[in-house]
């Protein structure tokens, strides 16, 4: 049955690919400039979601909810704040289906690498998203320095600025994942201040797998096996809850590392129990990740580069612990129990 189910899903993905992107090419010459926005996104809703069907995800189901979790009938943010008003959305991060599965609702821009600019295809949809296009290279330094500095600089600075502009600017509000890596989604890390720069008001939405079968948060292994497991499977569901947009107060204006701790907490909060607090971070993954591959034997120089990156950012410390700490937060697949002492 796979001989057929798989081929499909990928023809109907890739249909849809190339369906819109012919769209943002007609477009750009037929649409009316004033409507060109909102037409382009509407389309790009509708092909995300039809795309989200052929890879499987037959049910996507998005569920406002209150501060305290339990479903009401919109999203009004604290202070009255209307729902579409807000400069950025924050969401936890389980995997690269979180992009598809917002895009078929927000349809929002996202922070890009430059090349992605001129990446066939993608490329012309990434600016009919008005994404924001960095240059990772030149900017991995300033982002080291951006937790020292509450005016950022480098990724985190472009970020602040297109947020802050967002009311003039009439662009789509950016996609953000404040943790900085994916989990499980059984968990929720600490958020990185950068998305919360600019002070302005964000949606908070929490996406919720069924891992039933394959996960779609499994990604210890290599992206390509991960997704064809992905397409072998014929059904998927994801449930996400979005909260209240989140009005920050003076005070959180004035202290992002305030203001992305409180928006943690309120998702927390709002997931009642089902995520919880954890204090590990995108190092303590890529040392999880290292351990797993030199393990089974097919550690990789973009690994390893990875690696040392991960560490240089913590400031050279290597972190001993044992993989049955961290499997639960960043892989529940995974039944190894690796003294990374040993391995690192």
């Amino acid at each position: 049955m796979l001989v057929f189910v798989v081929p499909i899903k990928i023809i109907g993905a890739g249909l849809c690919l190339v369906s819109f992107y012919l769209w943002t090419k007609v477009g750009a010459v037929l649409f009316p400039a004033k409507h060109r926005s909102d037409m382009v996104a509407w389309l790009g809703k509708i092909h995300c979601r039809t795309c989200l069907f052929f890879i499987g995800f037959v049910r996507v189901r998005w569920v406002a909810v209150g501060w305290d979790g339990e479903p009401i009938a919109s999203t009004a943010g604290r202070a009255g704040e209307p729902a579409q008003t807000y400069a950025g959305i924050v969401s936890n991060h389980l995997s690269w289906a979180d992009i598809l599965v917002h895009m078929s609702h927000f349809f929002p821009a996202f922070v890009a690498r430059s090349s992605t600019a001129s990446t066939m295809f993608v490329g012309s949809i990434s600016k009919a998203m008005g994404c924001l296009y960095v240059e990772r290279a030149k900017t991995k330094t300033d982002d080291q320095q951006r937790e020292k500095s509450k005016a950022g600089s480098g990724v985190s600075a472009l970020v602040k600025a297109r947020m802050e502009g967002y009311r003039s600017s009439g662009e789509r509000p950016l996609l953000l994942f404040p943790e900085g890596t994916t989990t499980n989604g059984q968990f929720l890390l600490p958020f990185k201040s950068g998305a919360f720069l600019a002070g302005q008001p964000v949606q908070p939405v929490i996406i919720r797998y069924n891992t039933r079968g394959m996960s779609p948060s499994w990604e210890s292994i290599i992206i390509n096996r991960h997704i064809f497991l992905l397409l072998c499977q014929l059904f998927h569901s994801v449930t996400c809850f979005t909260l209240p947009c989140y009005v920050p107060s003076e005070a959180e204006r004035a202290d992002p590392a305030l203001f992305a701790a409180n928006v943690r907490a309120a998702m927390l909060k709002a997931s009642k129990g089902r995520l919880r607090p954890s204090s590990e971070t995108y190092v303590d993954k890529v040392q999880f990740n290292d351990g797993l591959k030199r393990k089974h034997g097919y550690i990789r120089d973009e690994v390893k580069a990875q690696s040392e990156d991960a560490k240089a950012e913590a400031g050279g410390r290597v972190i001993v612990r044992r993989l049955s700490e961290v499997k639960s937060i960043f892989d529940a697949s995974v039944d190894e129990e690796i003294d990374l002492k040993k391995e690192l």
